[in-house]
């Protein structure tokens, strides 16, 4: 890994303005006999395979030069199409996407096959795109929906009822509900691994659908095999990472993630594919649980020197991120209160509130810890305009997420103005919000557990007993964290 800024240096060509990546390798086990030549055959397998590792931009470019190849090959529309919108991914597509993948929905429609499952496929995918739909989700909804169909009427197809899998994980409920449409997809899915032991799809999307606390266990098998089906995509390589996050084995988080950044510097031209940012987070986050400080700080300084990071939510989501948990989980408090409020400047981050809303989290509990209050309070201010601004937007999760943030930096500021039960009762609260919603898969863990703080405010009032529950109770959804497991020593 210390090799990562040097080659990231190494890839950054100005003169160059086109987004441009070299095409991973990867095993393609997944194969589906279209209807076009043998030529286009190839290459849009090549990009089937690389949708399913959710490697959409070099996907898209695979299914381009099977439409070179042959202009008549519905099947190639269709996956620039279906590269264009990322199911699973937070955040919405790009302008620049939605217009691509428009335009390939365009051309499908003076594109039919006479082969059913093709159709089908396309029917499902022209429909994300259809222009009556007021919001994404509503796109994803209709897609969904389609895509679940075509499974149900070809039930023999393995990517089509993979599709149909990743559609159902797309538009499950938030809350005990999507634990239970998770189950079912992954029972779904086992019983296809077991037909297709190989197939990336099958494999990606139930790691996907085992990552909560509940089933992570359902998970490992796929964790343990998935870098091996797909080794050199920078997002298989991540996302066994997933499970063993889950279950706290950062040996081998940290193993997988540095080698996906690496692949991910390795593929990039130009612009530094978000998938590098992504695993340097996760990263960042492995190796603050294992102690290895200067590591963590060495990575956060690599990240954050590289001036070409591609601009994605993913990516904007590390960015964020991994400089505040070194202070955060090291608790220097008074660290944390002097972060800047300038971010990265790669990002548009008007774009991303609720990322920077960890910048504020971080400022105000900072303040609020080191008897601050001025300063906490302003950054209480900030987060509620974020929160407004997320209302606004319709991003419901990351609006909660700034709530329990908002009691989190209140409670400690209550309780340094000498209001220790007003200060409990918020700290509780944004506890029970922040476990009852869960951690987004696009992040390790919270920049810092509010019911993990609902633990250090009970120590600093005395109060050990009902402490160890609350560092336990992290401890049960995150294993192995190491500020929870010192406090319990």
């Amino acid at each position: 890994m210390h090799t990562l800024l040097s080659k990231a240096r190494n890839t950054l060509v100005a003169s160059v303005s086109s987004f441009i990546l070299f095409v991973p390798a990867v095993s393609a086990e997944a194969s589906f006999e279209t209807t076009c030549n043998q030529q286009a055959d190839v290459a849009f397998n090549e990009g089937l395979n690389l949708i399913h590792n959710m490697m959409y931009i070099q996907a898209e470019d695979a299914f381009n030069r099977a439409a070179a190849a042959d202009p008549g090959c519905a099947m190639a529309q269709w996956g620039v199409a279906m590269s264009n919108f990322h199911p699973l991914w937070p955040g919405t597509p790009s302008e620049a996407e939605i217009e691509r993948g428009s335009a390939a929905a365009e051309k499908l429609a003076a594109m039919p096959s006479e082969n059913a499952v093709e159709q089908a496929l396309i029917d499902a995918v022209v429909t994300f795109y259809a222009p009556d739909h007021e919001t994404y989700r509503a796109q994803l909804k209709s897609w969904a929906d389609a895509q679940i169909a075509v499974a149900e009427q070809h039930p023999d197809n393995t990517d089509a009822a993979a599709f149909a899998a990743l559609a159902r994980l797309a538009t499950a409920p938030r809350g005990p509900d999507r634990i239970k449409v998770n189950a079912q997809v992954g029972d779904a899915l086992d019983a296809i691994h077991q037909k297709a032991p190989d197939h990336p799809g099958v494999i990606h999307y139930a790691i996907h659908a085992y990552d909560n606390p509940p089933l992570k266990d359902r998970g490992r098998q796929y964790a343990e095999i998935y870098d091996k089906t797909a080794p050199n995509a920078p997002h298989a390589l991540h996302m066994p990472a997933h499970i063993f996050t889950r279950t706290g084995e950062w040996e081998k988080s940290i193993d997988l993630n540095s080698r996906s950044a690496e692949a991910a510097l390795d593929q990039s031209k130009d612009v530094i594919q978000s998938h590098y940012a992504h695993a340097i987070d996760y990263l960042v986050y492995g190796h603050l649980q294992l102690g290895d400080v200067d590591e963590a700080a060495r990575l956060v300084d690599e990240m954050l020197d590289i001036q070409n990071h591609q601009v994605s939510f993913g990516g904007a989501y590390a960015l964020a991120a991994a400089p505040v948990r070194l202070p955060l989980e090291q608790a220097q408090w008074d660290v944390a209160a002097a972060l800047s409020p300038d971010m990265h400047p790669v990002i548009r981050w008007e774009k991303f509130p609720q990322t920077v809303a960890m910048r504020w989290f971080a400022i105000g509990l900072g303040a609020a810890r080191s008897g601050d209050v001025d300063k906490a309070q302003d950054a209480v201010a900030e987060l509620k305009s974020l929160h407004a601004v997320m209302n606004e937007r319709g991003q419901d999760y990351w609006a909660q997420l700034t709530e329990a943030q908002i009691m989190t930096v209140d409670a400690w500021t209550e309780l340094a103005s000498g209001n220790a039960e007003i200060a409990l009762t918020k700290q509780y609260a944004a506890a029970d919000l922040e476990d009852r919603i869960g951690k987004s898969p696009v992040t390790p863990g919270h920049v810092l557990p509010a019911r993990e703080l609902l633990g250090d405010m009970l120590v600093v009032l005395g109060r050990p007993d009902e402490a160890a529950v609350a560092y336990q109770t992290t401890l049960d959804l995150s294993p192995n964290r190491a500020r929870s497991l010192t406090a319990l020593q």
